[in-house]
């Protein structure tokens, strides 16, 4: 007779959304920077909801914003902003340059502060670049527009976060990326996806799909102006399944919500929590292990 697997995880992550309300009509008129004027507003955003942020006791263990939301001229600052909350970031980045002319990258920008959750992570903040892989097909036609093209990035990162769990980061289309799922399904307990989308409704669907598919918790931040930002998770009752959504364009807000892990991680190993009686989460889709990731693209958190 197996032992039944006994979660050493958090309970819960406890993670702090950001809508940024930039509006990507205005941001990049001639070229693949922010406007002045839009890059002031991202960075006022930023800030005053990172000081909102500063009032948790304890802090979110990982802040996220959308895809795009922060010029690259903040990045020191982002860092040293996650340096002293203590959380790890997870930061859509503008337009970054490549290697050729009329090149450019979209990425995530993921900090690691020197101390997180109360524990030394490294001598220093350090960063890693998540790069996007496929434009979406008005993203490419704009760059196209403005004779720039996109330079996909084809890497698919797992990230170990120890007693919060292992998970993902997705950059908006690449969400709909069938094989990207497949290679986090079994390996993952949280997939972050930062999003400029306006169809919020059919990501919101991906999402529940992906969430009961991958067993893992979804989390949507999306761009403020198109609003969307969603949080499921594969309870057992419809009720608890959305654990956050926000509706409504136009609108800038921060949110801090709490996801499970310990109990969502022994459910994954078939060590099945209950309340009242029953499971606490949906059954496991057919065929679903949790097993030790056999790629290495991992970074340890």
């Amino acid at each position: 007779m197996t032992t039944p697997h006994v979660s050493s995880l958090e309970e819960k992550l406890k993670i702090g959304l950001i809508q940024t309300s930039l509006d990507p009509a205005a941001a990049w008129v001639t070229n693949t920077k922010m406007t002045a004027c839009e890059e002031e507003r991202a960075i006022i955003e930023i800030r005053s909801f990172f000081a909102t942020f500063h009032q948790e006791e304890p802090p979110p263990h990982i802040i996220v914003l959308p895809e795009l939301a922060v010029p690259t001229g903040f990045e020191a600052k982002l860092r040293t902003m996650a340096t002293k909350m203590e959380s790890v970031v997870i930061a859509g980045f503008d337009y970054r340059d490549g290697n050729s002319a009329g090149q450019v990258h979209n990425d995530a920008l993921l900090i690691v502060p020197r101390v997180w959750r109360g524990k030394k992570m490294g001598a220093k903040t350090t960063t890693r670049r998540i790069g996007k892989t496929y434009p979406a097909p008005e993203e490419k036609k704009k760059l196209q527009a403005i004779s720039c093209s996109f330079k996909e990035d084809p890497s698919v990162w797992l990230l170990d976060g120890g007693d919060i769990g292992s998970f993902g980061v997705m950059v908006c289309y690449d969400f709909l990326d069938l094989e990207r799922i497949a290679m986090y399904r079994g390996k993952v307990h949280h997939l972050f996806i930062l999003a400029l989308n306006k169809d919020a409704t059919s990501f919101r669907h991906v999402a529940e799909a992906v969430a009961r598919m991958a067993f893992c918790n979804v989390i949507i931040c999306n761009c403020g102006h198109y609003g969307g930002s969603l949080a499921v998770s594969p309870y057992r009752l419809p009720e608890r399944r959305t654990i956050y959504q926000h509706s409504g364009a136009g609108l800038a807000t921060a949110q801090v919500i709490e996801v499970p892990v310990s109990k969502l991680d022994e459910h994954q190993h078939l060590n099945y929590p209950q309340s009242d009686g029953v499971n606490l989460f949906k059954s496991l889709p057919p065929g679903y292990v949790f097993a030790a990731p056999l790629y290495r693209h991992i970074v340890d958190l």
